[in-house]
């Protein structure tokens, strides 16, 4: 009799449990779906709405469903912010560490960045009121963050013509942000990204240390032939030109600890042609400048390669680097009368290299220097010739291939107009 009433309260209990959790689960999504858009509000000078949110009890989770945010001034034709799907959730793993943490998984964000006249027509940073609201969304302190197939949009609304520079196919994977896993390593948290910009192709590495009071990181960053041509509009609304054909490639590396950064930026625009004389002559004035930007680019490009290029190193507090300009004008007459710059990252920045003083060079010194070719070399050992040429011959194939494609793809769209 005893265990037929044990079993009772047992029973009892179990079946109020799962009612709870049923009439739980029933009441969380609306209540969070208030709570969220409520935080939304709070955003100074935003307004942010959404749809809906899935919760799921057993994976400690829950799903925001098609979020947007916009500037309230309404004169913003697209939203700042929004994405199909945000999962917030503890992240299992951790729990083996001992940590209680959370991550997050973004699918299909869009990020617009506008430049505009005024101030109730741009939208280009990011406030401090947005980190607090992600906070309050979290339980718990983030670990992981995750990006799939992200957009970001560069516009301007009011230059002719219109801008709209885009990078697609974005991927960002950050781990181990809150160092869950209790590594020693002074950048415990690995970072990679991937994205696609206009047939060239964007990829990041770093490490960081996210728990530090000021930015600690080691980075580089590559994007590789991207199409200039497809930057038109761009350069037609900035710089009052076009381009016929030419790619641009961009190689960085960056690190920064205790207030500090050091680094450089090595840009290599190739096979650049500007003036189109059957196009431009029926414009003068732009024909002129035309030619005026093409001769500038003749005399500052290596024959040899084909290639206009320089480096800009820059060190100094991480809010207001030293930027040397003479520096960039002789490592630009370098490439183009002495040497090639080589187009690639050069592996000669580290965590360990900030703040340590580099020899002082002259303008000529910048140009002539011998031990320059050292840093040149894409790896710690230097390349033969013949490894060199080939690696030359390769691009040269590549980039030749990519030329038939657009011309094969031209040639099929004009042949369906």
């Amino acid at each position: 009799m005893a265990l037929t009433k044990t079993r009772k309260v047992v029973y009892i209990s179990l079946g109020i449990l799962l009612i709870g959790l049923v009439v739980l689960r029933i009441l969380l999504p609306g209540i969070l779906l208030r709570y969220v858009n409520r935080q939304l509000t709070r955003i100074d000078g935003y307004t942010g709405h959404v749809e809906d949110i899935d919760v799921a009890l057993f994976r400690g989770a829950y799903t925001i469903d098609s979020i947007r945010l916009d500037k309230k001034s309404g004169k913003i034709p697209v939203p700042f912010f929004s994405a199909h799907e945000i999962d917030i959730s503890i992240e299992w793993r951790a729990l083996f560490n001992g940590k209680i943490v959370a991550e997050i998984e973004a699918d299909r964000p869009k990020l617009n960045f506008v430049k505009g006249p005024t101030e109730a027509t741009s939208q280009t940073d990011i406030d401090k009121d947005w980190t607090d609201v992600v906070d309050k969304l979290m339980p718990f302190k983030l670990n992981h963050f995750q990006v799939n197939n992200g957009e970001v949009h560069y516009r301007d609304f009011h230059s002719s013509p219109k801008v709209d520079v885009l990078a697609q196919h974005i991927e960002i994977s950050a781990r181990n942000l809150s160092n869950a896993k209790r590594d020693k390593d002074a950048l415990p948290s690995p970072v990679t990204a991937t994205a696609d910009v206009y047939d060239g192709k964007v990829t990041v590495n770093m490490k960081m240390n996210a728990l530090a009071k000021q930015p600690t990181f080691d980075l580089n960053t590559r994007m590789t032939t991207l199409s200039l041509v497809k930057l038109n509009d761009f350069l037609k609304a900035y710089g009052n030109f076009d381009v016929e054909k030419g790619t641009i490639s961009l190689y960085t590396e960056a690190a920064a600890k205790d207030g500090r950064i050091s680094g450089y930026t090595k840009p290599v625009i190739k096979d650049l042609k500007v003036v189109n004389w059957k196009e431009d002559k029926e414009n003068p004035a732009k024909l002129v400048w035309e030619s005026i930007v093409e001769g500038v680019a003749w005399v500052l490009n290596n024959k040899k390669e084909d290639q206009i290029a320089t480096r800009a190193k820059f060190e100094g507090n991480i809010k207001d680097p030293d930027v040397n300009a003479w520096v960039i004008v002789g490592q630009l007459l370098r490439n183009a009368f002495i040497e090639a710059l080589y187009p690639s990252l050069e592996n000669s920045v580290n965590i360990n290299s900030v703040g340590k003083q580099d020899e002082k060079k002259t303008f000529l010194q910048e140009i002539f220097d011998k031990d320059r070719k050292e840093n040149n070399a894409p790896d710690d050992k230097k390349k033969s010739k013949k490894e060199l040429r080939k690696e030359r011959r390769k691009e040269k194939r590549e980039e030749r291939e990519k030329r038939r494609e657009e011309r094969k793809k031209e040639n099929t769209a004009s042949k369906n107009q």
